[in-house]
């Protein structure tokens, strides 16, 4: 074991002992509630154990009435939109739907209108950046002859709802990079500084402009880039291609404003108001210079994501999480603060996490983010395709990863039941989104 784990492990194993619950056949956290003789011990991870669903969340936060009107509540998608296990995109919808939910937010992947760059659109490209009627004409072909099945079934899905969706365009991610065909016969996934930084930025404007092209009748929000202020970070981690592209703050602000500039001028031409955001992690040590700079960066709406217990579920976070909101609010001046992702994990329990503190923590953490000024909060990977995430396969992190709660974002844990057969188990953070809709929201 590295010292990676050892450091991991010694914390983590702290925090689950003082919960009295580490090890044990049937944890001591469980055994006080009564329902513990009901128990299954299922292991989705190791030192995750199923509870009840039907447990009630101990109320240790005062309930009191909104404050101010809101504008939603809603679920933010992790990893790629399509295929989602267990739950069809209209499924999905419907059930956001009946539960109160508001908005949906999902990406759009730059390598699903186009998988494959070919040489030939290659050398258009090189020639649009610097003709605009060219880069237009380009842009309304792959709008209307794109790959754009299953876009178009999520977009509807979710607009036949009612449900207002905020898609994410222009995003660097690897796992959402096209390839392209190369002069010298090699074909590469496209990056900043495998095309060069102003050739992306044209691919950015052409991929992402076709998007916005193409939905702007029922798209409003569009979110330019992801977490652009940690993209340093994500290229360590291998969520980005690793090159110095990502650690320029001049050239992070650059994408924002080209494609801002993108959403802009689509909706003008279309005579529709389109409103941009930006998602900037909290996390990050220069998240308040890039929201002083959202006007300058052409983001309309200032979004911000919540993840104070990424690493360990207790103790609960949800306090500072409210005074990031107001900090954000108070940066953003005229500006919307929405809370676009807002993650708390239900695993791994030696972590200190469980369907209990998560659904504590969310009760906590909607009351808090509405009463600290943010109009949309979104809870972050209630939905999830695991393969198209951080990891190339179906294998989990082991519980020292720091990465360990990521599959477990998620109140819905899909379980083997009778027959055989699998079965959905809502934990009690569901039942904390749906009396926060119906409180804030109202009927």
């Amino acid at each position: 074991m590295n010292i990676h784990k050892i450091i991991i492990s010694f914390f983590a194993a702290i925090q689950a002992i003082s919960a009295g619950c580490l090890f044990a056949a049937e944890p001591q956290c469980l055994s006080d509630t009564g329902f513990a003789a009901q128990l299954a011990a299922v292991r989705q991870a190791p030192f995750e154990y199923a509870r009840p669903v039907d447990m009630p969340v101990t109320g240790r936060y005062p309930d009191l009435p909104p404050s101010r009107k809101v504008e939603g509540i809603g679920i933010s998608h992790s990893g790629t939109p399509f295929d989602i296990p267990h739950f069809s995109l209209p499924q999905i919808a419907k059930l956001i739907k009946e539960s109160g939910g508001t908005h949906y937010r999902p990406h759009m992947p730059l390598n699903e209108a186009i998988p494959l760059i070919s040489k030939a659109d290659m050398a258009r490209l090189r020639k649009a950046e610097n003709d605009p009627a060219l880069l237009d004409t380009m842009t309304d072909e792959l709008s209307k002859n794109g790959h754009w099945d299953r876009m178009d079934a999520l977009v509807n899905a979710f607009t036949g709802e009612g449900i207002k969706l905020i898609l994410v365009t222009g995003c660097g991610y690897r796992k959402e990079a096209p390839l392209a065909e190369m002069d010298d016969g090699t074909t590469v996934q496209v990056s900043p500084d495998r095309l060069g930084r102003d050739l992306y930025v044209t691919f950015l404007k052409w991929v992402a402009g076709a998007g916005v092209r193409r939905y702007s009748d029922r798209v409003f929000v569009w979110q330019v880039e992801n977490e652009i202020n940690s993209a340093h970070m994500h290229a360590l981690s291998n969520w980005r291609i690793k090159e110095p592209s990502w650690s320029d703050n001049k050239f992070q602000h650059r994408l924002l404003r080209e494609l801002a500039a993108v959403v802009h001028n689509e909706g003008i031409k279309r005579g529709v108001v389109l409103r941009t955001t930006q998602n900037y992690a909290t996390m990050a040590v220069e998240w308040e210079s890039f929201v002083r700079s959202a006007g300058e960066d052409g983001i309309d709406i200032v979004g911000i994501d919540l993840y104070g217990n990424y690493l360990f579920g207790i103790p609960l976070r949800d306090a500072g999480m409210g005074e990031i909101v107001a900090k954000a609010k108070k940066l953003a001046g005229e500006r919307p603060v929405w809370v676009l992702e807002a993650g708390y994990s239900r695993a791994p329990r030696v972590r200190g996490f469980s369907p209990e503190s998560q659904a504590e923590y969310f009760k906590r953490l909607f009351d808090r983010c509405f009463r600290s000024g943010a109009d949309v909060v979104l809870a972050f990977g209630w939905f999830w395709n695991p393969k198209g995430w951080f990891m190339d396969g179906d294998t989990q992190p082991q519980w020292w990863a720091p990465m360990a709660a990521e599959p477990y974002w998620s109140p819905i844990e899909i379980r083997p039941g009778a027959n055989g057969k699998e079965e959905e188990i809502f934990h009690p953070a569901w039942s904390e989104f749906q009396s926060a809709a119906a409180k804030w929201l109202g009927p």
